[in-house]
């Protein structure tokens, strides 16, 4: 029994650079801070001689600067959010995802710190506060409360940790589902029966496409549309808000609505119409590239 434990998975998510192509740049932000919480749970048990192992190869080559492709996952997503630049271009909106890069400053020496902490097998009283600077760095993450719960694991009712195991496993399986830590989690899970009926999988797409940036002409066309002034600001984030899966507050819903009696509108006219408006956008996407 535990035996998975003992090694580590030759399964990879990003076997070479261009592997990174089917990743956005929130992809990559979102997976590095589940790759923590899960070693993070994973170290309060037997498992963590994984935990240990899996840190040192992180931490071998003293940081992530340079892509490797004999780096784990959670080397090369660190490369990707806080390493070489030029990696970046390589992701699946180049030009969203180095946006994203240039504002956002990921704490190095923390991340490493926490590693470090992981491969010693001796928890700090910095962990939890560690797990915050990490999460606070990565812009639009949507796992945050997570975050809270597992920084304070040991604090929870046994039935609190299962709800929080199994949220972190269906993000990593909906995620990271080629990444080289996630059957070893969800054996993890079985092995030490932490699987809870009580929480509703709300993971519905593999990749998060990046929060879409505010751009002069884009918004021009929106009024082109019909959008008032005084609604453009509201209208144009709310896409970024549905990328991301979050609610659209009635004020952002109220300055789209614009566009949705558009769609509406052709929906009600009948097939054709419908027709006609997927060949403009097949030809709209052909040009925007």
């Amino acid at each position: 029994m535990f035996q998975f434990i003992d090694y580590i998975t030759e399964g990879k998510m990003i076997r070479n650079s261009d592997g990174v192509s089917r990743l956005s740049f929130t992809d990559a932000s979102d997976l590095v801070l589940l790759y923590f919480l899960a070693l993070h749970v994973m170290r309060h048990y037997p498992s963590r001689r994984f935990v240990k192992s899996y840190s040192e190869q992180v931490l071998k080559w003293q940081n992530w600067d340079h892509f490797r492709s004999s780096g784990n996952d959670l080397y090369n997503l660190l490369n990707i959010i806080n390493g070489d630049k030029k990696i970046v271009e390589k992701l699946s909106n180049p030009r969203a995802a180095m946006i994203m890069r240039e504002r956002s400053t990921f704490p190095t020496l923390t991340a490493k710190r926490l590693l470090r902490s992981f491969s010693n097998n001796v928890p700090s009283t910095n962990d939890a506060s560690d797990l915050t600077k990490i999460d606070n760095s990565l812009q639009n993450s949507k796992y945050s409360g997570l975050r809270r719960r597992i920084a304070n694991y040991t604090k929870l009712t046994p039935n609190e940790r299962r709800k929080a195991v199994t949220e972190l496993e269906n993000a990593l399986k909906a995620r990271g589902r080629n990444s080289d830590i996630v059957d070893y989690y969800v054996m993890f899970v079985q092995d030490y029966d932490l699987e809870s009926s009580q929480v509703r999988d709300t993971e519905p797409t593999i990749s998060t496409p990046d929060p879409v940036q505010a751009d002069t002409k884009d918004i021009q066309m929106l009024r082109m549309l019909g959008v008032p002034n005084k609604d453009l600001p509201f209208a144009y984030k709310v896409l970024s808000l549905t990328s991301r899966g979050l609610g659209i507050p009635p004020r952002f819903a109220q300055a789209y609505s614009t566009i949705m009696r558009i769609v509406d509108d052709i929906i009600k006219a009948g097939p054709g119409y419908v027709n006609l408006l997927k060949q403009v956008h097949n030809r709209a996407k052909m040009a925007k590239r």
